[in-house]
C-alpha cells in the first residue's frame, strides 16, 4: 500500500537534500518544487522518485550544483543562453524567468539554450509563464529512448512539450505531452512498482511489442505517439532545442539515469507571448470562457466520463493530493529513506 505524504514535508525534504549535496536553498527550492509540483499534478514519474538520481549526478559532478549561465547571443526577443552544465531545473527557472522578462518588452521572446540537463516535468515552466498572464511554451530534447517510426531500436528523445495559458486562477489551460505514448519514466515507475504495462507503449531489444516494463531498460524503446505523427513532432523539437542553440542530440546525450559521470549537454526552449498585447484582459477571459463553454457543451460519446481541458484532471488530482497527500510507493519510500540517511536529514 502506498504511504500519504503532506507535500510540505515532502519539499522541505527534498530541500534540505539538495542544500546538502551543494545547492544554494534557492536552488534547492526550485528542484524541490518543481518534483512535488510534479507529484501533486499525478505527474509521478518527474516526482520526487526522482531526487536521487538528480543528486547522484550533483555527488559525481557530472552535473554542476553552482552554474554560471551567460548570454551567447541576443536579437530582438531571441536569446542563446549556456547553462554551463546546471541542473535542468535551475538553467530551465533561469530561461523562463528571462521568457517572462523579455516578452513584456518585444511581445513575444524565444530563449533557448544548450548544456543544460534534465529539467523534470515541462509544465513547470510553462505554468510559471502563463501565472505572468503570458501565453508560455517549453520543450526540450534527451537522450535517445524512443524509436523512429517503422524502426526497433532507439533513436530519438521523447521531447517533452508543454504550453499553458491563463483560465481560472491557479488553474491555466495546461497541455504537458512526450513524443512518445507514454513517458519513459512512467514505464520505469511501473517497473519500480512491480507492475505490468499495456502493450503499445514500449518494444523490447528484438523489436516485439512487451508488458514487461523491465524490457524498456534491458534494450528496448518506446514507441511515438500517433504512429508518424509523434515521431514527426520529435524531429521538430530535435531541430529546435538541439540543432539551433548548439547542444547535444540524440545518441550524443547520454541516457541521463545511468551515465552519471558525462555531462548531458541538453537544449531547452521556452516562448513566452504577452497576452495584454494582443487582446485586453475582459476580452481575452470573454474569448477563453466562450470557447471553454463550446467545448464543455459537447455531447458525451458512449462511456465518457465527461470533457476536460489540459491540465483538468491533473487539477483535481492537485486538490486531492493537496489535502490527502502524496502517495508514495513502499519502494520509492525506501530509496529516499537511503537519502535520508546519506545526508543526514530528517525524514
Amino acid at each position: 500500500m502506498d504511504i500519504r505524504k503532506d507535500k510540505k514535508e515532502l519539499k522541505i525534504f527534498a530541500q534540505k537534500v539538495g542544500i546538502s549535496a551543494g545547492l544554494s536553498e534557492e536552488d534547492a527550492f526550485i528542484l524541490a518544487d518543481s518534483l512535488i509540483f510534479a507529484n501533486l499534478r499525478g505527474i509521478d514519474s518527474h516526482g520526487i522518485i526522482r531526487l536521487p538520481f538528480y543528486i547522484k549526478r550533483l555527488e559525481t559532478k557530472s552535473t554542476n550544483a553552482k552554474p554560471k549561465i551567460k548570454k551567447i547571443k541576443e536579437k530582438g526577443g531571441i536569446i542563446i543562453l549556456d547553462g554551463d552544465n546546471g541542473l535542468g531545473q535551475i538553467v530551465g527557472m533561469y530561461c523562463a524567468n528571462m521568457a517572462i522578462e523579455k516578452a513584456k518588452e518585444a511581445g513575444i521572446s524565444f530563449i533557448s539554450t544548450k548544456r543544460s540537463s534534465h529539467f523534470g516535468a515541462a509544465s513547470y515552466y510553462s505554468y510559471h509563464i502563463a501565472e505572468n498572464n503570458m501565453f508560455g511554451i517549453s520543450f526540450s530534447n534527451g537522450c535517445p529512448v524512443m524509436t523512429a517510426w517503422g524502426g526497433s531500436k532507439r533513436v530519438i528523445g521523447n521531447n517533452p512539450f508543454s504550453f499553458a495559458t491563463p483560465y481560472i486562477k491557479s488553474q491555466p489551460i495546461l497541455l504537458d505531452i512526450a513524443m512518445s505514448g507514454v513517458a519513459g519514466g512512467k514505464v520505469r515507475l511501473y517497473a519500480k512498482n512491480n507492475k505490468k504495462i499495456p502493450k503499445g507503449w514500449i518494444l523490447d531489444k528484438s523489436g516485439k511489442q512487451t508488458d514487461d516494463p523491465n524490457d524498456l531498460v534491458a534494450g528496448g524503446t518506446l514507441l511515438p505517439f500517433g504512429e508518424h505523427k509523434g515521431y514527426g513532432l520529435a524531429i521538430g523539437l530535435e531541430i529546435l532545442a538541439g540543432v539551433l542553440p548548439g547542444a547535444a542530440m540524440m545518441s550524443q546525450i547520454p541516457l541521463w539515469i545511468k551515465d552519471f559521470e558525462n555531462p548531458l549537454n541538453i537544449g531547452h526552449c521556452f516562448i513566452a507571448i504577452d497576452l495584454p498585447f494582443f487582446v485586453d484582459q475582459k476580452e481575452y477571459n470573454e474569448r477563453i470562457s466562450w470557447m471553454v463553454n463550446q467545448l464543455k457543451s459537447s455531447p458525451l460519446s458512449e462511456g465518457s466520463k465527461g470533457v476536460f481541458l489540459p491540465g483538468e484532471i491533473d487539477y483535481n488530482i492537485e486538490k486531492e493530493r493537496s489535502t490527502k497527500g502524496i502517495p508514495i510507493s513502499k519502494e520509492v519510500w525506501n530509496d529516499l529513506e537511503i537519502l535520508a540517511k546519506k545526508y543526514k536529514v530528517e525524514f
